[in-house]
């Protein structure tokens, strides 16, 4: 038996114009929903780099590097794509884009030096971190001209809404800051930690924790750790977060062209040493981390293959900012992120027992320098 007419006419509209939900996600480089992708924008200067126009891309149905035929520049790239639903005149969608360094705002030195976007229906939703400043556009997908001269890395991942939760109390601990964002009441009723991080809230005076660590599960069930550390958490994420949380030794790039204020390779005593990435090798294409504005890590082993990306550089400057990582263990991706690696710089013993220690990389072993001492590499 059919639908009485009069009950027909009053469900039409409803199937016209309600939302369907499910509908954001990551978008690869056909413009089609995948689970996760990462991508590396190349900096200028070198080889398939189009004048710091191109990427490569690598997603969880194929985790090698590959070379987009669209520029980033470009909406209808993967990344492009994927901001793009950002823009739409859905009201009843969560938006939130946050930078300590947006479009339209002034830089912000004080609150978290971090990125992303991210934008969610009833179901599910997309989370994209990146590290690049005035990116995107407040009204349609803008790349900047003032990113295209360095590398840069993007990592987005699809996950269902109840994530939500956990995103939002990290974004509180690093202290995000909002430049665009719609906040439905029935998200804010879900979710109160979004009211917080749009209010630009952090921390209580009495809070005595400056880190967090949650789990998140991609749609395809690719499982994340996700870290925060608060600005007065005042150490490294990479080695004193990360690395010691993970229980791996880590190579990790980020940007070090502050002179005195970065923070070099160290060792510790208990093995989880850090080395910092000095040289890069894309599809045959080398060049110096002076050319990379990326934030990520790889650990030194297949054994334990995580490869992670963030927010923080290894600075002394940013050991009073807020910021986190997003970390998987996956063999093949870490195959890629390894292979990305030329060299790194020497590791510098912490510990006092004089003389002279060596830390290693992969197996290479590097040259330690302790108490002026120098040990040659072998």
């Amino acid at each position: 038996m059919g639908l009485p007419s009069s009950l027909f006419l009053l469900l039409v509209p409803l199937l016209i114009y309600s939302p369907v939900e499910g509908r954001y996600k990551c978008k690869d480089l056909n413009g089609k929903q995948v689970d996760w992708f990462v991508a590396y924008k190349l900096p200028t200067g070198i080889a398939n780099a189009n004048g710091g126009k191109n990427f490569v891309y690598a997603d969880s149905n194929n985790p090698s590097w590959q070379l987009s035929r669209k520029t980033i520049d470009d909406p209808d790239s993967a990344i492009g794509a994927t901001v793009s639903q950002a823009y739409g005149d859905d009201t009843s969608s969560f938006v939130l884009m946050y930078s300590d360094d947006g479009p339209t705002t002034p830089v912000d030195s004080y609150r978290g030096h971090a990125k992303g976007v991210l934008v969610f229906d009833g179901s599910t939703g997309f989370w994209l971190v990146h590290s690049v400043p005035n990116f995107p556009g407040m009204n349609s997908y803008i790349y900047p001209p003032t990113g295209f001269k360095f590398a840069q890395s993007f990592l987005c991942v699809s996950v269902a809404t109840d994530n939500l939760a956990a995103i939002g109390e990290q974004l509180t601990f690093i202290q995000a800051s909002p430049f665009k964002s719609q906040l439905p009441d029935k998200f804010g009723t879900r979710f109160p930690v979004l009211r917080t991080v749009l209010a630009k809230k952090s921390l209580p005076p009495s809070a005595t924790i400056f880190t967090s660590t949650k789990h998140i599960q991609t749609e395809g069930g690719t499982a994340f750790h996700v870290y925060a550390k608060h600005k007065k958490y005042k150490q490294d994420l990479w080695h004193d977060l990360v690395a010691t949380d993970q229980g791996v030794s880590l190579g990790v790039q980020t940007w070090l062209n502050g002179g005195a204020d970065d923070l070099h390779s160290s060792c510790r005593r208990d093995g989880v040493n850090v080395f910092d990435i000095t040289d890069l090798t894309i599809m045959g294409a080398n060049f110096s981390s002076s050319k990379d504005h990326s934030k990520w890590a790889v650990s030194d082993a297949a054994r334990r293959p995580v490869v992670c990306v963030g927010d923080l550089n290894r600075q002394k400057s940013q050991l009073s900012r807020g910021g986190g990582a997003l970390c998987l263990e996956h063999a093949a991706l870490w195959r890629t992120y390894r292979g990305t690696v030329r060299d790194v710089e020497a590791c510098m013993a912490e510990w006092a027992r004089g003389g002279a220690e060596e830390g290693t990389f992969g197996g290479v072993m590097k040259i330690v320098v302790y108490l002026g001492v120098v040990m040659m590499a072998r």
